[in-house]
């Protein structure tokens, strides 16, 4: 490593104390830069393939789903596998049988707006009048849209949560001064039960005893999954344009990433 003797300090013996060099700042800058330009681009991929399979799987009824041996798109009404299993939304307050939230702070200029955030999924039936199917979702694939609402920090925000399902600052719980100050974004997507859901995934026959009484199974395991809220043209919308941002960003950042590398890696 290249050491700058007019930055190096001593010990007691006399041996120099190398302080990091300033391409090295630049080394570990590229290195994180094109660690997360990466990371976006795969995120980015993803969503562009849950648009592709949003817009042009074939829409079918879930009693022909388990016949068509490839990807199908199934819309029907949700219901828990078993009375009980439902959860409560900590925004909303709503029966579900998954949520996910976000409540982040408005910031101007430099700074961490995200106070917390979290997700719940389980299984859950959905059925169309022809028959029921057991879906299976992960973290992963649920699509949600989300509902957006800003309130008071400290002064609205213990009131509009549940406390016991998320992580909130003391000074929020208290409501003694503290950094919870200004306009509070709440944003939460949910699948409600008896809400009407678009599934897209490769359907089986559900063994026998399965899980909620159902005619048919959707997991991951047998290809990729999708969970939306939305109606599946507005889905793949919102899916594409998410995945064309995050392309972007993503290749911007690994451009920029490699750029820091290749300026201030060490010459041979």
């Amino acid at each position: 490593m290249c050491v700058d003797e007019s930055l190096a300090s001593t010990v007691p013996l006399g041996v120099p104390v190398p302080v990091v060099h300033g391409s090295l700042l630049g080394v570990a800058a590229g290195i994180v830069a094109t660690g997360i330009g990466l990371s976006a681009t795969i995120s980015g991929l993803r969503s562009v393939i849950d648009w592709w399979r949003l817009s042009t799987t074939e829409s079918v009824s879930v009693r022909d789903s388990v016949a068509v041996d490839e990807l199908v798109r199934v819309r029907g009404t949700v219901r828990p596998p078993r009375s009980g299993d439902a959860v409560v939304s900590p925004i909303r307050g709503e029966a579900c049988v998954a949520y996910e939230y976000d409540i982040s702070r408005q910031v101007q200029g430099t700074g961490d707006p995200s106070i917390d955030s979290g997700s719940e999924h389980g299984p859950f039936v959905v059925s169309d009048g022809t028959a029921e199917m057991y879906v299976d979702p992960t973290e992963e694939s649920l699509s949600l849209e989300q509902e957006t609402e800003t309130v008071t920090g400290r002064a609205e925000l213990p009131e509009r949560v549940d406390e016991e399902r998320v992580d909130l600052e003391p000074s929020a719980r208290t409501g003694t001064a503290g950094p919870l100050e200004g306009h509070v974004e709440l944003r939460e997507g949910t699948v409600d039960v008896g809400e009407r859901v678009t599934v897209v995934g490769r359907a089986t026959a559900a063994p026998e005893r399965a899980a909620g009484d159902a005619d048919a199974v959707m997991t991951p395991e047998e290809d990729h999954l999708i969970v939306t809220n939305d109606e599946p043209e507005a889905a793949a919308l919102r899916t594409g344009a998410r995945g064309l941002f995050l392309l972007v960003l993503g290749l911007g950042l690994g451009a920029v990433g490699l750029t820091a590398l290749v300026a201030n890696a060490p010459i041979q």
